[in-house]
This record gives C-alpha cells, structure tokens and sequence, in this order.
C-alpha cells in the first residue's frame, strides 16, 4: 500500500498491478497485460532432422526476442491455397531454445490479416514451450539438444504482407512487439 501512496504522490495516476507466484523452475508473473488465450504446441510436437537442431539466423528469418521465425522474408516462401478465408499461407518453422516458453500472438489489430496453423485450424495466437536439452530425440540416437524446432505456418490474406504481432515471454509482464515481414525482405 505504502508504494501506491508513493506512485500517487509522484503524480502517477494508473499503475500496473503485479503479482508473482514462485515455482520451482523459476518465476511465473500475471498482470492486468496478460497475454491471450493460445494453443498449446509442446516438446511432443516438435520436428526433427537426422541430428540436434542448431539455432542459426538467415537472412530469410526473423529473430523476435529468442524466437526465430524461419524463412518468412522469402519471397518464395508463401503459397497460394484454395481457401478464401487464407488465400496464401508461408511456411515457417519456429526455433526457440531449450525451456523457452513464448506466446506468440497475432497482434489485436492484425486478426484478420493474419492467423497461425494449430490442429488442423486457424488461431490468433500459439504458445510454444521448447523441451529440455536433455529429452531423448525420436528420430535420431541422442537427445533433442539446445534448440526446438516446431514446424508452423502463417497464413494471411496478401502474397506479401507486414503483421504486427506480440511475444509473450514466460516471465515478463508485457510483450515485445515487432511489425514481421511475410514473404517481403523488410517492412
């Protein structure tokens, strides 16, 4: 109470409450900018290659806080569907390094231009939590490594198109926000 009175006094009219529950795994925080209702895409629905997968940027991908979105400035990379709703969707795999929990969302001003692939449908935002480095791969002998790799895709309703979007990271109280170019070099 004592730091309302002091917020109030420096003139500050409107604050963000806060409250923090501890885990075990560390510390998980809710506040009144709580990100929004997401699909659930875990270690159990990862991609794998023939080994371990490396975290590297391309110039085609776009790192968004640890994420990296795989090859959305291809122009090459987005594809006509013969859906009306998502005339063109890209393919975009997802890296994010071990435990990493995000979600990513479309952000609300973009929900219809924009949509992610989850269980055969179309939502506005997906939460993805990156398995431990140690969980056994099922595709090759050894372990899955420091990086997840999810396999995705975008769709949206121009060839070429700028979609502000929100990241969610497991911890903070607000997102990052970042204007992602799909299918075009820069925004």
């Amino acid at each position: 109470m004592r730091h309302i009175a002091v917020l109030l006094a420096a003139g500050l009219t409107t604050a963000t409450l806060v409250v923090g529950s501890h885990a075990s795994v560390g510390a998980s925080w809710v506040s009144a900018g709580a990100p929004p209702d997401a699909g659930l895409r875990n270690c159990r629905s990862r991609g794998e290659g023939t080994a371990p997968i490396k975290l590297s940027v391309t110039p085609n991908d776009v790192r968004f806080g640890p994420l990296v979105i795989g090859f959305v400035r291809n122009r090459r990379a987005t594809g006509a569907t013969e859906r009306s709703d998502w005339p063109f969707v890209a393919k975009a795999p997802m890296l994010l390094p071990a435990r990493s929990r995000v979600v990513l969302a479309v952000a609300p001003e973009a929900v219809t231009l924009a949509a992610f692939q989850h269980e055969g449908g179309w939502v506005s935002a997906v939460r993805f939590t990156a398995c431990a480095e140690r969980v056994p791969a099922f595709a090759y002998k050894g372990t899955v490594g420091a990086t997840t790799f999810f396999p995705f895709a975008i769709a949206v309703r121009q060839r070429m198109a700028c979609i502000p979007m929100e990241l969610w990271i497991d911890g903070r109280s607000s997102p990052l926000r970042r204007v992602v170019p799909i299918g075009r070099h820069n925004c």
